[in-house]
């Protein structure tokens, strides 16, 4: 059987929405490292926040955050990747929404999607000068 040995991740690669040098790492680096921040934005802090609320969670997540003062770092890193993915999400949607309004109208996307016209064409203004 073949075995592949599993490194410990950087902080780069624990935090690829972070920019480099943005302070993130360092502020982390504090209380835990990129192994257990990268665990817990796998999971999306289900497991901390478990924890936090007195369920069993399987693990110390706030011992292996460095405690609670870490923990609440550690959430804030959650929030900061969720808020990346969000904003990524939002752009690829506004793009896809530009290509489709050159094919059909706004009424007709706006009732496939569940949304308003105004609401619809505030998404992709600005994309392509609509």
């Amino acid at each position: 059987m073949d075995t592949v040995a599993h490194e410990a991740p950087d902080w780069a690669r624990a935090l690829p929405h972070r920019a480099p040098g943005d302070g993130a790492a360092e502020r982390l680096a504090r209380w835990t490292t990129p192994g257990v921040v990268a665990d817990v934005l796998a999971d999306s802090g289900r497991g901390l926040l478990a924890q936090l609320a007195g369920a069993p969670a399987g693990r110390d997540w706030v011992g292996a955050c460095g405690g609670l003062l870490g923990a609440v770092v550690v959430l804030a890193e959650v929030d900061a990747a969720a808020s990346a993915l969000r904003s990524t999400v939002a752009a690829a949607r506004s793009r896809a929404l530009a290509e489709l309004v050159l094919d059909h109208s706004l009424v007709e996307l706006a009732a496939a999607l569940g949304v308003t016209r105004q609401a619809l064409h505030k998404s992709v203004r600005g994309v392509r000068g609509l």
